[in-house]
C-alpha cells in the first residue's frame, strides 16, 4: 500500500536535495549570480504559465472557473493563510534576517504544486503503483528548487511538505478521481492552473503583486463540475 507513495516522496526528497545546492550558491560571493538566475528562472515560471494556458480550451468554461474559484479563494483568503504559515515556520526555523525564506516556501508550494503532472502522476501511481510521471516531475522540481533557492532560499524546501501532503492525497484519492478525469476536464483544470504559474512569474519578476494563492481554487472547479454532472446523471439513472 505504502508503495503507491513512492513517486511523491522522491518528489519530496528531490526538492530537499535541489534546495540544499542552491542554498550553497546563495552565499555572498555567488549572491549577485543568485540573484540573476532568479530573475531568469522568473522568466522561465512566465513561460511555463503561458505555455500552460496558450490553447484556451473551453474558454468559457476556463473564465467561469477562474470567477468562482477566485471568489471562493479571496472569501477564504488562501494567500493570508499561506503567509501566516509560512511566518510561523520562519519564525521556526530561518535564521534572523532571512526574509526570502516565506516567499520561498509559498511561491515553491505554487510552483510544485500546480500542473497536470501532479494530478496525473497521482493517477498513475495511486492506480498502477508506478511513478514515471512523478519521477520525471521529480528532476524538474529539483533543478527549479535549486535555482529557486538562489534567490529566496532554504524557504523553498519545506515546500516539499506541501508536496508530500497534497500530492499524497491525490494519490489516495486516485481510485475515485480517475473516472471523472476526462482529457477535457484535465486540460482545462491545466489550463487554469497554469495562469496561476504566470500570476507567480510575474511576481517573481517583481511586476505585480498578485495573492496567487487566492487563484488556487479555480483549478478544482472543473473538477468539482464533473463530479456535479457525474452524480447528477447516476441520480437520473436510478
Amino acid at each position: 500500500m505504502l508503495g503507491i507513495f513512492t513517486g511523491t516522496i522522491v518528489n519530496a526528497l528531490t526538492v530537499i536535495i535541489g534546495t540544499a545546492v542552491g542554498c550553497v550558491f546563495k552565499g555572498e560571493k555567488l549572491k549577485r549570480i543568485g540573484e540573476r538566475v532568479f530573475q531568469g528562472f522568473g522568466l522561465f515560471t512566465v513561460m511555463l504559465g503561458i505555455s500552460g494556458a496558450i490553447d484556451l480550451p473551453q474558454p468559457l468554461f476556463m473564465l467561469a472557473s477562474l470567477i468562482i474559484g477566485t471568489a471562493i479563494g479571496e472569501l477564504a483568503d488562501l494567500d493570508d493563510k499561506f503567509n501566516r504559515l509560512a511566518n510561523w515556520l520562519q519564525s521556526k526555523f530561518a535564521k534572523e534576517g532571512d526574509t526570502g525564506f516565506a516567499n520561498g516556501f509559498i511561491s515553491g508550494t505554487l510552483l510544485f504544486c500546480v500542473g497536470s503532472m501532479t494530478i496525473m502522476g497521482a493517477l498513475q501511481s495511486g492506480l498502477s503503483n508506478q511513478h514515471t510521471i512523478y519521477y520525471t516531475k521529480s528532476v524538474l522540481d529539483g533543478f527549479s528548487a535549486c535555482m529557486f533557492a538562489m534567490g529566496s532560499g532554504m524557504g523553498v524546501g519545506f515546500a516539499s511538505l506541501a508536496v508530500l501532503i497534497y500530492q499524497g492525497a491525490l494519490v489516495a484519492l486516485s481510485s475515485l478521481l480517475a473516472p471523472i478525469m476526462t482529457e477535457e476536464i484535465l486540460a482545462v483544470s491545466t489550463a487554469v492552473g497554469s495562469l496561476s504559474v504566470l500570476g507567480l512569474g510575474l511576481n517573481m519578476l517583481g511586476i505585480t503583486k498578485l495573492k496567487v494563492a487566492n487563484f488556487l481554487p479555480a483549478m478544482f472547479v472543473p473538477i468539482v463540475y464533473q463530479i456535479i454532472m457525474v452524480l447528477f446523471h447516476l441520480g437520473s439513472a436510478l
